[in-house]
């Protein structure tokens, strides 16, 4: 089983050193990393080089972060998707053989964790447990992308695979259609894949909050036709409830 992790970056050199390291250190487990770099002017690809000679650079303007994940994932020849953040990493070395073994273990199209949402300084600020979830349930959920692995094949029924129109929550599009029109079958991995640096494009402002609800609905209701702004106060909520409780 081969893995395809697909990094999009954008003058990421403060930060992707520790994406590259962790994702050529996994162990017992073969892996090709794609960087999908939208044109940086700082040394994001000398230093993704030169902490991983093979490495995968893609060079390309690009819309935005999805569609630099659109990009990445038409060159990914693995059986198993990923996307990582270039200022993400896995949680330890034997990450990707944990969830090679549970796509092994069950007739699945994607398996998921849980991730840390940590500051500048590693604090953990979030912990986002996902819970098991399937296409029941989906409505009042969302699976942290960095924590998804996604079969190819099934990847490749969405067209595109991101909706790159959107600027932080075509990922939850994504998943929408993953479950209630695609009934993909998941399996949940009860464990911390991924440390997540908060201050994303979806955290780093008031703005981005804002924007990332104004998104949910609309993807909601794209895919339900109604029933976003519903969806988003249950979402805000649970983030909530989970933030007051650190």
């Amino acid at each position: 089983m081969l893995f395809s992790i697909i990094t999009a970056a954008k003058n990421s050199e403060k930060t992707i050193h520790k994406t590259i390291e962790s994702v050529k250190n996994q162990r017992n487990v073969r892996v090709e990393h794609i960087v999908k770099d939208a044109i940086s002017d700082d040394n994001t690809i000398k230093i993704a080089k030169s902490y991983n000679p093979d490495v995968k650079v893609i060079s390309k303007c690009d819309r935005g972060v999805y569609d630099g994940m659109n990009q990445g994932f038409e060159h990914a020849t693995g059986d198993i998707v990923a996307f990582l953040n270039s200022d993400d990493q896995y949680a330890h070395c034997d990450i990707l053989s944990e969830i090679e073994k549970e796509f092994s273990n069950s007739n699945c199209d994607l398996v998921y964790g849980n991730i840390k949402i940590i500051n500048s300084n590693g604090r953990i600020i979030r912990h986002w447990k996902t819970g098991n979830v399937d296409a029941s349930n989906f409505k009042s959920k969302q699976i942290p992308h960095p924590a998804l692995f996604i079969r190819r094949s099934t990847l490749e029924k969405l067209k595109p695979t991101f909706d790159p129109n959107l600027k932080i929550s075509s990922d939850l599009k994504q998943q929408l259609l993953l479950f209630n029109n695609l009934r993909v079958q998941g399996a949940y991995y009860p464990h911390t894949t991924t440390l997540m640096l908060h201050g994303g494009e979806s955290t780093n402002s008031m703005n981005a909050y804002i924007t990332g609800w104004i998104e949910s609905r609309k993807s909601y209701n794209d895919v339900f036709k109604n029933g976003g702004t519903i969806f988003v106060i249950k979402k805000v909520l649970r983030k909530t409830l989970q933030f007051s409780r650190k």
